[in-house]
């Protein structure tokens, strides 16, 4: 195997035309720039609801599978990826496993039929035993998943063992993670904190004098991962002093919470794509991180903290572990210790500041880019061919 180009096989937890890009999305992106990169859309590890949301994402996986093509709305195919849509039953316990590992089969034929070397490169634990099909595992952990509400935590931790077993090596986006992945008794876990599109937000970036008081939280607006307490009392506080800006998808069980948001004053600008949002972001003075405390955001690595540095605006954020970490780092993003800190911390930098505050952010935010984690990604994949032609020869 030593010298071929391998190819990877991605498997994702999200739709390719999610309107949030993910880990996952930049790591094909990155992938592709080198590799053949097939990059299988959700399986679904959060058991379906018979709603409107739902019912219609699994219309659309049904119109992209029997078409064989994705929609692209909010980021373009890289032109070495393939996008796959597999029709699985969104449920993964015993009923299920035949059928499903055989329409998954199905659907990645081309790379399980492929040269050698392979790679499966997994985002979900939920991988119906493609690891026999591939030269090299490495596990992409980007979630403590077991901790979010609607989970299948017994697929996911029965997944997580076989892995543990089976890959490489495991890749952590957080302190957390790693700690959760080197529980489960994976034997290497390498951490790899979230980093950012930083380039389209410090082109976006606007002096001093060209921003608004204005803070924002762009991201998806969940009920189990944002404090709405403190969200209220943030809007409540910045009534005449300034914007509380929303921009993202609304979660199931949020449409309450976001109503009462904007009674108090807060603005929601809908979902926006990439460049839009950097245009907004940099307009701002102040990028929120309101996130609840919990087991599942203990794992989070954001990567919106680099995004809102990039656009030259403040970082305030609740004190989940990955964010005291880089706040450990650089006074750039300050974090607080109650809801009447944070209010405090908004309201004191809620005016636009200094030129060389934003110059500050977004130099500071260079280091924290896709353009260098994907030469780390691509070498990880170098050594682990390497490393598996090594064993071929034992």
């Amino acid at each position: 195997m030593t010298g071929a180009s391998p190819t990877i096989l991605v498997l994702g937890t999200a739709e390719w035309s999610s309107p949030i890009a993910t880990n996952q999305h930049y790591v094909v992106r990155e992938l592709a720039r080198a590799y053949d990169t097939h990059f299988v859309e959700s399986l679904g590890l959060r058991r379906p609801r018979v709603d409107a949301r739902d019912l219609g994402r699994m219309a659309q996986r049904l119109r992209n599978s029997i078409r064989g093509q994705t929609t692209t709305a909010y980021r373009p195919i890289p032109e070495r990826a393939k996008i796959i849509s597999p029709l699985v039953v969104p449920l993964h316990r015993a009923p299920t496993r035949v059928p499903n590992r055989l329409l998954l089969e199905r659907a990645v034929t081309q790379w399980r039929r492929g040269p050698r070397p392979r790679i499966l490169w997994t985002f979900t634990p939920v991988t119906y035993d493609l690891e026999r099909y591939a030269d090299c595992t490495l596990y992409h952990c980007v979630d403590i998943y077991q901790a979010f509400p609607g989970i299948d935590a017994v697929a996911v931790g029965a997944g997580e063992r076989r892995l543990a077993t089976r890959a490489t090596m495991a890749i952590a986006t957080s302190d957390g993670v790693a700690e959760h992945l080197a529980g489960v008794a994976f034997p290497r876990v390498r951490t790899l904190p979230n980093v950012a599109d930083v380039d389209v937000f410090s082109a976006a970036a606007r002096p001093a004098a060209r921003r608004r008081p204005a803070a924002i939280f762009a991201g998806n607006l969940s009920p189990h991962k944002l404090d709405t307490n403190l969200l209220r009392a943030l809007a409540t506080a910045l009534r005449g002093r300034g914007d509380l800006l929303l921009a993202g998808p609304v979660a199931t069980g949020f449409a309450a919470e976001l109503a009462e948001l904007q009674r108090l004053g807060a603005k929601y600008l809908g979902v926006l794509k990439l460049d839009r949002l950097a245009e907004v972001v940099g307009e701002c003075t102040i990028g929120l991180i309101p996130y609840a405390r919990n087991g599942y955001t203990a794992g989070v690595s954001p990567l919106k903290c680099y995004e809102y540095l990039a656009g030259g605006v403040g970082v305030v954020s609740t004190a989940i572990p990955e964010v005291v970490r880089v706040a450990g780092e650089t006074s750039l993003v300050e974090v607080a210790g109650d809801t009447d800190d944070f209010v405090a911390r908004v309201l004191a930098a809620i005016d636009p500041g200094a030129d060389e505050d934003i110059h500050a952010r977004t130099g500071y935010a260079r280091n924290f880019g896709w353009e260098h984690r994907g030469e780390v990604l691509r070498e990880i994949v170098a050594r682990a061919v390497d490393q598996g032609a090594e064993d071929a020869h034992v």
